[in-house]
This record gives C-alpha cells, sequence and structure tokens, in this order.
C-alpha cells in the first residue's frame, strides 16, 4: 500500500487523470487494451470529466463498474447513467462500456448474465474504489448477508449479488478476489470523515466488520490518496 497526501481533492483528481492514463497506455501497448473498473457516487464526477479530455487511444479501452445498484440505467442512483454522463464523452466517448445491470427484476436472478458480459475481461489494469462511512467498498456491506461470501477466500465468482440493509436497491458488485486481482486499484479519500474511517480498517483485525479493510490489507498495489 502506498499512501499519498495531497492538498486538495482537485490535486487527487489530476494525479489519477495522468497516472490511470499511464496505465491505460502501457496496457494497449502491452496487450492491444487496456480495461478500467469505476465506481459510483458524487466524488469521481470531477475525474470522469477530466478523464474524458484525455488524449489517449480510447478505441482500445474498455469500461465497466465496480458495482452499481440494481435499478434502469436512466434512474438517478444508476452508476451506468452517472458514467454515460460524465466519463462516456469528448475523447472518452470512443471507449466500450459493459454495463453490469440487466433485464431481470433481481440482482440474484441477473448476477449470472452480468458475470458473463465481462467474461472477455481477463485483467483489470485500473480500478478505482470508493469507501462509505461503515467501511464498505464496492457493494459489499458489512451489513449484508452476502458479505461473508463476498469476501470469501475461495470465492471464484466474479461478481455478487448483495442486498444492504442500511442502503436502499439490491446491487451487483465485484466480489473481493476480483477487486484483489486487479493490476492496480486506487482509493481516494478526501475529509477528516472518510480519512478516519480509512485509519479505523487499517488497523481493525475482523475485516468483515469493515470490508474495505480486507483491501487495504491484502492488495500490494493498493494507492490511497487523501486529502484532509
Amino acid at each position: 500500500m502506498n499512501i499519498t497526501e495531497f492538498n486538495n481533492s482537485d490535486e487527487i483528481t489530476n494525479f489519477l487523470a495522468n497516472d490511470i492514463s499511464e496505465k491505460l497506455t502501457a496496457a494497449i501497448n502491452e496487450r492491444g487494451q487496456g480495461t478500467l473498473f469505476v465506481s459510483g457516487g458524487r466524488s469521481p464526477i470531477a475525474l470522469f470529466e477530466q478523464l474524458s479530455h484525455v488524449e489517449l487511444d480510447w478505441s482500445k479501452v474498455v469500461i465497466s463498474l465496480v458495482d452499481d445498484r440494481w435499478v434502469d440505467d436512466k434512474h438517478e442512483s444508476s452508476n451506468e447513467l452517472l458514467v454515460n454522463t460524465h466519463l462516456l464523452k469528448n475523447n472518452a466517448s470512443a471507449a466500450t462500456f459493459i454495463g453490469l445491470v440487466g433485464q431481470e427484476q433481481s440482482a440474484f436472478d441477473g448476477a449470472e448474465n452480468a458475470t458473463a458480459r465481462i467474461s472477455d475481461i481477463k485483467i483489470i489494469d485500473a480500478l478505482i474504489l470508493g469507501m462509505g462511512e461503515d467501511g464498505h467498498t464496492a457493494s459489499i456491506f458489512p451489513c449484508s448477508e452476502q458479505v461473508d461470501a463476498a469476501m470469501a477466500t475461495d470465492n471464484q465468482q466474479r461478481l455478487i449479488a448483495t442486498q444492504p440493509t442500511t442502503a436502499p436497491y439490491e446491487r451487483i458488485s465485484l466480489t473481493l478476489n476480483e477487486i484483489l486481482a486487479a493490476k492496480q486499484v486506487y482509493l481516494p479519500l478526501s475529509g477528516s470523515g472518510k480519512v478516519g474511517v480509512f485509519e479505523q480498517a487499517r488497523v481493525l483485525d475482523d475485516v468483515k466488520q469493515m470490508p474495505i479493510a480486507a483491501v487495504i490489507k491484502q492488495h500490494n498495489a493498493l494507492d490511497v490518496l487523501i486529502s484532509q
């Protein structure tokens, strides 16, 4: 884990845009394709807007989601809508996007088809995580019945359906093993509240109490980007 402190969130955005561009370009040069998995929420919007203007061969980039709420892609809570609105435009409009949410009524019915949609993605070059005040990451919530399965070391599933009790909507999410398999993971944190949660998670013994702790403790290529 590498921790870097910045003066403000704008500096984090600039760093991420440059570093992700470099990672994707290197992957394109090496394999002919770069892959980027992103999270939702308000925090990534500035990054998405900046990334959309970055000059690289976006036609050779595949973008997908770390997780999403099981809602229509026009729903205001949809991460897919967020990406379509703020990232898949300008230069980045040439990228290929793979959404996770299907036509099934339930995430639990749709998880298998969602996994099939990302089956051609063998390597995740760059993955941007978020973190909640309860220490959840992706849609792996400590309150959900699915937390054990999502974090199981022997779980070979790439995606899992979850139902948090502290947040609305069923979710579809990468499993912990899939997150840990990414070549590069970024965890941007702005504000004393989020930084405080991170500090708690760093020293937590039972990682299922705060799932982000498992990433902090296990991922060797994790960049934690902090601004107070």
